[in-house]
C-alpha cells in the first residue's frame, strides 16, 4: 500500500504540475504607484515655476523615502541636457537654462520606479537539462525628469518609459547539457595555443 502510494505522489510529481518548479523572480521596487499611469498622473501635476519640493513631498516625490528616485547635482545635469559642444544653453528649455546658471543652487530627481516580473514556463524537464528554457518578462517601467532651483521646480521633462513590459526570451540547447560542457572545452583547447 505504501509502495503504491509512494509511485502514485512520484508520478504526480513528474506529470503534472512540474512548471511551478521553475524558478521564478519579481523585481518590484516599493513604490506608491500601483502601475505605470498611476505614476505618470502624478508626475503630470508637477508645474515648473509653481511646485515646491514640498509640494513634491505630498505627492510622494520624495527621495528620503520613495526609492529609485535620484538626486542629482549640476554636474550631472549639464552631462544629461548637454552632452556635447553642439547643443548650446540658448536651445534649451528656460527651466534647464535657469538650472544650470544658477550651479550648487540647482538639484534634480531622476524617477524611476518600474515593477518586472520574470517567470521560467514550459517543461520542467527539458529547463532543468538545458534544452530548452522558456523565459517570459512582464511589468513596467516609468522614467521622469524634474530640476530644482531654490526649492521651485523650474523644468518637467516629459514622462516616459514602458507602460507594459512583456519581453519572451528562449533558449534552445539541442544537446542540453552537453552543449555546455562542448563550450568549456573549445574555451580551453583556444587558451593552450
Amino acid at each position: 500500500m505504501k509502495t503504491n502510494l509512494i509511485y502514485l505522489v512520484v508520478f504526480l510529481f513528474i506529470f503534472t504540475g512540474c512548471a511551478n518548479l521553475l524558478p521564478s523572480s519579481k523585481s518590484m521596487v516599493d513604490s506608491p504607484w500601483q502601475d505605470f499611469n498611476s505614476a505618470k498622473l502624478e508626475y503630470e501635476k508637477i508645474i515648473p515655476g509653481i511646485t515646491t519640493v514640498d509640494d513634491l513631498k505630498k505627492m510622494n516625490f520624495n527621495p528620503d523615502v520613495v526609492p529609485n528616485i535620484r538626486i542629482m547635482n549640476v554636474t550631472e545635469i549639464i552631462g544629461v541636457f548637454m552632452p556635447n559642444p553642439s547643443i548650446k544653453m540658448e536651445d534649451m528649455d528656460p527651466g534647464i537654462q535657469k538650472c544650470i546658471e544658477s550651479g550648487q543652487r540647482c538639484t534634480a530627481y531622476r524617477i524611476e520606479p518600474s515593477v518586472l516580473d520574470k517567470k521560467r514556463v514550459g517543461n520542467f524537464w527539458m529547463d532543468m537539462f538545458s534544452f530548452k528554457r522558456h523565459r517570459i518578462d512582464t511589468g513596467w517601467e516609468f522614467r521622469g525628469l524634474i530640476t530644482i532651483v531654490d526649492n521651485v521646480v523650474t523644468y518637467r521633462d516629459p514622462a516616459g518609459g514602458k507602460p507594459l513590459v512583456i519581453t519572451e526570451e528562449i533558449e534552445t540547447k539541442p544537446l542540453g547539457p552537453l552543449q555546455e560542457i562542448g563550450s568549456a572545452f573549445l574555451t580551453e583547447s583556444r587558451n593552450l595555443w
